[in-house]
């Protein structure tokens, strides 16, 4: 039995706004072909390239997985706080760096076994018929923070999924910020941690 379900990527919230970014062509039949219940917990992995003065941080991209199924399958509900990592060699992730920065967003090791866990369950509950709808796995940014100021002019951010660590990076959207979020929002980004303005 095929239990084949839904797969979302999208960002919502971004920078704690309620900024929706659409889905390139590629990105949706890329997505469409994805299983969550069989992506691999600790190679799944965001990037995202940012103008120089954006920083994100560990806790600010959320990955969620959750399927509707009863006991004793259900709940299956898990929200995992992404980390942050380094992105200079994110294969199919091109970028200036002058101008752009890159971040990797993976679920920590100390969490992969939580999503590892859930997947499994909903395996069960798709083998036994017991599931009411499809499930789903989502990525999100709500937050943000700076380390430099914020220049005039379009404010481009661009974000890239794998599933395999083996495979590149393919690009899910891309959008500008400035003309996402009103500008006392990109004006109220906090100061990165240790950074100054």
């Amino acid at each position: 039995m095929s239990h084949q379900q839904r797969y979302t990527s999208a960002l919502v919230a971004l920078f704690s706004l309620s900024a929706c970014a659409s889905l390139t062509p590629t990105a949706l039949n890329k997505l469409a072909g994805l299983d969550p219940l069989e992506v691999a917990a600790d190679q799944v992995s965001v990037a995202a390239v940012m103008p120089v003065p954006l920083r994100l941080r560990t806790g600010d991209v959320v990955l969620h997985f959750a399927m509707d199924a009863p006991a004793p399958y259900g709940p299956i509900d898990e929200t995992l706080p992404l980390e942050i990592v380094a992105g200079e060699n994110a294969p199919g992730v091109p970028a200036s760096p002058s101008f752009d920065r890159i971040q990797m967003a993976r679920v920590a090791r100390a969490d992969v076994p939580r999503l590892v866990a859930a997947q499994e369950k909903a395996r069960a509950a798709a083998a036994a018929g017991r599931t009411r709808g499809g499930g789903n796995l989502t990525v999100t940014i709500g937050g943000g923070c700076r380390d430099g100021v914020i220049n005039p002019g379009a404010l481009i951010v661009e974000i890239y999924l794998r599933t395999k660590a083996a495979e590149s990076y393919f690009r899910v959207s891309s959008m500008n910020l400035r003309k996402l979020l009103p500008e006392d929002a990109l004006a109220k980004l906090p100061t990165c941690e240790g950074a100054s303005s």
